[in-house]
């Protein structure tokens, strides 16, 4: 110790006495000069700076409690920045260390590695600095050079961090032979030993090896004790090679959620008590309670006492931010004693509390959900999904299949809606005409007064915000604190610093959200005003009503008009209103059948809908489906009811062959692929020229195969034979045949294509005219008012999401132009979706490309390829009605608006 201490005296004079020794001398006094100066005037500041740093990292670091805490407090991309300078500074202390006082060889000008005692000290430091500014790679370099240069004992210390860098880029198989020669070294250093088992359970936890992650965690919490360790210097000893309180509290913790996760509630309860007894800081300490009483038995645990607890947390100030949390604990403590009704309130006062924790806000909305979904309470459970994935992490876990649930719930709610809103436009519709008169009317009553109330508010909003300091005189102010003159004591709406303050916290969290009913929902079901009628005649689709000589665009919603527009008052109208009806409900119960599993509900719909309309398009299949749902669940009355339904009323169906022969399917896919084959050969033929066996091989077909997938196929490609064989006007006739047994097969509108071509071929001076070539019927005019328009199949499962996913989308991005949708039938097998209005054809053409890219509109079941989306003007629109098919418009809008 003595001499120590003389040496540092010794060194301590030297720095005074030579200010700028040179470093080309290995003298005992330049040694002395050079190594005292790096380590206390280099290497200590650099270590310094890194504790700061290293003290930011842990207080401002958020721990994820739904996932294993990390062994190791490493920023991430996003808070990483803010330890830069503590950082940054210890890089250049050690690096001006490094370059002052490296003593080198005199002739080679090379390092002398044996001369320095703390060079090797300030490359670890860069190493670490680069390590936590996550500039793993430059940390990697630094930590093989120290390894690669030096003898002394710090290489062990590099060699820690050259695997915890490994372990942190995601190379654990490049740290592994790391961690085993520091295992295997018998000299290792007091800091590498410390340090290394918690290195292994990074490691381990890192290759998913759990089981030896826990062994090293353990090891790790003891830091080296040896067992049976009584003299005192050697307890003091192993004390130090412990980790600190706070270390080993979160290496608790996380070998608690192991053994969470393992099912082992025993070993996390006894180790989240650990945690708690260590002390470390609050937050942890309190995620530990909750993890226990989340853990505890029902049936062997004091349940009455833990909940009086809880509810004594919540009383407690400093648990203030925690309120949604401890509710959160408390729903699921009488979830488990099925005290469902206590559950719903308490995850509501959860998400009352959830201020500052979007995440737990999106737990609780979760857990509302799943409880609303197992009551098949779907509407309610929508919502709460709806919210849900609002502020849901897309990390999440369950991520995914929350989504998934979501969207089946949106569909499904969709459908309902359909129901009920056609149920009241029908309902409206048989009243007589004053008793409709006088409905609309009082709705437009209350529609008046309803803007009235929120005109007054925004008015008084606006005047306050014109005149902060001045409290209205409508507004009596109650004793409140002083509201005059923008200080300290103003009432939060009259205080605009602190309203900015709020209203960037709402962006923050909700985003940029239009003023609306429904506002924290991102789907929003179609509103009464916002909806079509299932179809309307041409001239009617722009909403037009006539009386007398006189012509009512009715865009006002406070005329009776514009809400007779949406009525179904004829009888077209009301049979395409029980049309839509019938689609939602046959899809609804298929969705509760084979989305949701849910048999009851199932059942009841399709019953519903047999019994409300006695004959619809559905009915075979509702049989069948019911025949199969009662197989299932072994109601042999009810199955054999419905099966002999169908075998009476549809023997020949192909329903009644599945019953008859259960392996009809597995027959019929092996004709499948016979036919597919032949149709291939078919094909081929074609293809060759030789159309005189391709003609031979198309009518063979239809007496091997008869009725199947493929006969459209075949009679096209023998419409097209007969033209090659018989020239234009067989070749005519043949391909009108294909449209009229083929109409909503792909094939027709090829057909269509090569009749059109026939016809100008024929009609050349019309076609030069352009009065006969359906292109030339419409007339452009680029500057006046355009439509969009988007054709896709009948199919209501498609068509309703893609309206509702298109109002959502216009919401967000087009919340000033005041577009609206409708939509309707478009000929036999069409269904027409209309986005209106748009200034010009320019507009409209950037609304398309815009909504082309959107992949949130085309997700799922909706795909873009299903659509034919182009721009209309509001003249040609009629037009294209009367013509009720694309492709009688789509030439024009090639022609005439993709150029542009």
């Amino acid at each position: 110790m003595k001499s120590k201490y003389t040496y540092f005296v010794f060194c301590f004079v030297l720095s005074i006495l030579l200010p700028g020794c040179k470093t080309n001398k290995n003298t005992f006094i330049h040694r002395g000069y050079h190594n005292l100066t790096a380590r206390y005037n280099g290497y200590y500041y650099a270590t310094e700076s890194i504790k700061e740093g290293e003290y930011k990292i842990i207080t401002s670091y958020k721990y994820d409690y739904d996932r294993l805490l990390p062994i190791f407090l490493v920023p991430n991309n996003e808070t990483v920045k803010a330890t830069f300078p503590e950082f940054d500074k210890a890089i250049k202390k050690s690096s001006n260390t490094i370059q002052r006082h490296t003593i080198k060889d005199k002739k080679k000008n090379v390092e002398i590695t044996s001369a320095g005692r703390w060079i090797d000290n300030n490359w670890n430091v860069i190493g670490i600095s680069h390590f936590y500014k996550r500039e793993f790679f430059s940390g990697i370099e630094a930590f093989e050079y120290v390894i690669r240069s030096y003898k002394s004992r710090d290489k062990y210390k590099a060699l820690i961090w050259l695997a915890r860098s490994y372990n942190e880029i995601g190379a654990p198989s490049q740290a592994e032979p790391i961690i085993s020669l520091l295992k295997e070294d018998k000299k290792i250093s007091k800091y590498a030993k410390k340090e290394l088992p918690a290195v292994q359970a990074d490691y381990y936890l890192k290759r998913g090896m759990y089981k030896e992650a826990e062994t090293a965690l353990l090891s790790a919490i003891k830091g080296g004790e040896s067992k049976g360790t009584k003299s005192r210097y050697k307890l003091v000893s192993a004390l130090k090679s412990k980790p600190s309180k706070k270390t080993r509290a979160r290496y608790s913790f996380i070998l608690a959620q192991m053994y969470e996760e393992k099912k082992e509630n025993k070993k996390a309860i006894q180790y989240y008590k650990k945690v708690i007894d260590l002390k470390p800081e609050y937050d942890l300490v309190f995620h530990a309670k909750m993890k226990q009483a989340r853990l505890m038995d029902i049936k062997t645990g004091n349940i009455a006492r833990l909940k009086r607890e809880l509810l004594k947390m919540t009383r407690d100030v400093k648990n203030a931010e925690y309120l949604d949390v401890i509710y959160y604990t408390l729903g699921e403590i009488y979830e488990k004693e099925n005290n469902e009704t206590q559950a719903f309130a308490s995850y509501r006062l959860s998400v009352k509390n959830s201020t500052q924790n979007p995440k737990q806000k999106a737990l609780s909305y979760l857990k509302l959900g799943e409880l609303s979904f197992e009551q098949a309470n779907y509407t309610a459970a929508g919502g709460y999904y709806d919210s849900t994935m609002i502020t849901l992490p897309k990390d999440y876990k369950d991520y995914k299949l929350i989504s998934k649930r979501k969207e089946t719930l949106e569909t499904l709610i969709g459908y309902i809606r359909t129901i009920q809103r056609e149920d009241s436009l029908q309902r409206i519709a048989k009243m007589t005409e004053s008793e409709r008169t006088r409905f609309i009317e009082k709705m437009i009553k209350k529609l008046e007064k309803e803007e009235d109330r929120k005109k007054e508010e925004a008015e008084a909003l606006q005047l306050q915000n014109a005149n902060p300091s001045n409290v209205p005189a409508s507004i009596p102010n109650n004793g409140l604190p002083n509201m005059g003159n923008g200080t300290k004591g103003d009432w939060y709406f009259y205080n605009q610093t602190t309203l900015s303050f709020g209203v960037n916290d709402f962006i923050k969290k909700w985003g940029n959200r239009k003023l609306e009913d429904n506002w924290r929902r991102s789907q929003k079901a179609l509103t009464f005003e916002n909806q079509n009628p299932a179809n309307q005649d041409s001239e009617d689709t722009l909403k037009k009503i006539t009386k007398g000589n006189k012509t009512i665009i009715p865009s006002d919603k406070k005329t009776v008009e514009y809400y007779l527009a949406d009525l179904p008052l004829s009888d077209s109208l009301m049979r395409k209103s029980d049309k839509t009806i019938t689609d939602a409900y046959y899809n609804l119960a298929s969705t509760y059948k084979d989305e949701l599993n849910n048999n009851k509900k199932a059942i009841a719909t399709f019953e519903e809908l047999n019994n409300r309309y006695t004959d619809h398009k559905y009915k075979l299949s509702v049989y069948f489906q019911l025949y199969r749902i009662f197989t299932d669940i072994k109601n042999k009355s009810q199955s054999d009811f419905y099966k002999n339904k169908i075998l009476n009323e549809y023997p020949n169906s192909e329903y009644a062959q599945i019953i008859k022969n259960p392996k009809y399917i597995s027959d019929k896919n092996a004709q499948k692929d016979e036919v597919e084959l032949y149709y291939t050969d078919t094909y081929k033929q074609y293809s060759a020229n030789n159309y005189s066996s391709a003609y031979n091989m198309c009518s063979e077909s239809e007496i091997k195969f008869g009725k199947n997938d493929f006969a459209p196929k075949f009679a096209f490609i023998k419409a097209m034979c007969i033209g090659k064989l018989k020239g234009a006007d067989s070749l005519e006739s043949a391909l009108k045949r294909v449209q009229i047994f083929y109409p909503k097969d792909p094939v027709t509108s090829q057909a269509q294509d090569i009749l059109e071509v026939l016809y100008n071929m024929k009609h050349p001076s019309e076609a030069n005219a352009g009065s006969i070539n359906q292109t030339d019927t419409f007339s452009l005019d680029l500057s006046a008012q355009h439509f969009v328009i988007a054709v896709c199949p009948d199919d209501a499962a498609i068509a309703n999401v893609f309206k509702s996913s298109l109002a959502d989308y216009n919401n967000n991005f087009y919340s000033n132009d005041n577009l609206n949708i409708t939509s309707s039938l478009f000929g036999n097998a069409d269904h027409i979706t209309i986005v209106k209005p748009f200034k010009n054809a320019e507009e409209a053409l950037e609304y398309i490309e815009n909504l082309s890219k959107d992949t949130t509109v085309f997700a799922g079941r909706v795909k873009f390829e299903m659509f034919t989306i182009m721009a209309i003007s509001a003249d040609n629109l009629p037009r294209l009605y009367r013509k009720k098919q694309v492709s009688y418009y789509k030439p024009f809008f090639d022609d005439h608006y993709k150029k542009k």
